[in-house]
């Protein structure tokens, strides 16, 4: 980008700006006999209707035609008395449009500001010294960061009670009337917009037909003031209720420094590498539970004994041998002299003899 053009009233007028600025051989905003560029006309056949149609096309414009156009339209009466601001981003394009308007005649309001931007002069400098520095149109703030001084300063005077107007010297009540604060530090004066308007035509040269004035002087403190900056206090006390609680928002409070979470951040990787360590000593510990566990159950096994026939449950064999009485174990000797000793069939009852 090479030049941005910034302080349109409202987006709308923003976009009125841009498209004159594209279609010069068209637009309104520049007299015909102003034009550096003529429309190119060009005919088109339509084989289905057999129709020629004629259309105006767009010519091509070199760099030194851009300048020159943007300049007609900063002269234009209808963009003339906008308080817009030309910046340059390139050096080489701000010498040609230097060069364009000393050999011009005619002159650009001296409340439209164009300069060139000093960080693209001193990029080379501050790149060496801080890469990360903003350089060039990243250095516009979108924000109203610059206004929160002034917000500041009129919320204060009108909350006050029994204001009045510099100028008309009535009573003034913000809540039923639209009030301009003069953002002067060392100035607490408040006007109504209509009679701070008309006093800023008066004083204005060649603002006889004019309707809005550019800027003017305070009644009080004699400070120059703009009349952009007057009225956009205005517009976001009525209307910007959302952005001036996010201009007036506290930022939050971090926990932790850089540094600290940086520390925080080492412990708890050396706590990781301590937990391998931990587990395998709970695992082998384990372990050994389990062989003493397995052991245990072993030996208990050794030593159970079932119970006869007659009983449910299994009992080891010291315990059986202090349970027992000695009706127990005649009963169980002589149960075992009762019993017949049976021989299986043997293979050998079929063999034949041989004599």
């Amino acid at each position: 980008m090479t030049c941005l053009v910034t302080g349109f009233p409202s987006k709308i007028a923003a976009l009125q700006f841009e498209w004159a600025w594209q279609n010069t051989h068209q637009t309104r905003h520049i007299a015909p006999d102003e034009r550096i560029t003529q429309a190119n006309t060009k005919q088109k056949y339509s084989p289905r209707s057999g129709k020629v149609r004629k259309r105006a096309g767009r010519p091509r414009m070199s760099m030194h035609d851009k300048l020159a156009n943007l300049h007609i339209l900063l002269r234009a009466k209808s963009f003339e008395r906008w308080p817009l601001h030309v910046k340059f981003f390139a050096e080489d394009v701000y010498k040609m449009w230097h060069r364009w308007t000393v050999n011009m005649p005619e002159v650009i309001r001296q409340g439209i500001e164009v300069e060139m931007d000093e960080s693209m002069l001193q990029q080379k400098t501050t790149s060496e010294e801080d890469p990360l520095e903003p350089v060039g149109i990243h250095r516009i703030d979108p924000t109203y960061q610059h206004m929160k001084t002034t917000l500041e300063k009129s919320q204060k005077l009108l909350v006050a009670p029994n204001n009045s107007c510099a100028i008309c010297r009535s009573t003034l009540d913000s809540a039923k009337e639209m009030a301009l604060v003069c953002f002067n530090k060392g100035c607490n004066t408040i006007f109504h917009v209509g009679c701070l308007s008309s006093h800023f035509l008066k004083g204005e040269y060649g603002a006889q037909d004019a309707v809005v004035p550019t800027h003017g002087n305070c009644p009080s403190c004699k400070s120059d003031l703009n009349w952009t900056d007057l009225v956009k206090d205005l517009s976001l006390r009525i209307r910007g209720e959302k952005e001036v609680a996010a201009l007036f928002k506290e930022p939050k409070r971090r926990k932790k420094n850089a540094k600290e979470e940086a520390k925080s951040v080492a412990v708890v990787d050396d706590e990781d590498m301590d937990e391998p360590d931990v587990l395998a000593e709970e695992s082998d510990a384990e372990i050994d539970l389990d062989d003493v566990l397995l052991q245990s159950d072993y030996e208990d096994i050794e030593n159970i004994q079932a119970t006869p026939s007659g009983g449910d449950e299994w009992k080891l064999v010291d315990e059986l041998d202090e349970q027992a009485t000695p009706g127990a174990v005649a009963s169980a000797s002589s149960s075992a002299k009762k019993r017949k000793e049976v021989i299986e069939d043997s293979d050998w009852d079929e063999a034949e003899v041989i004599e």
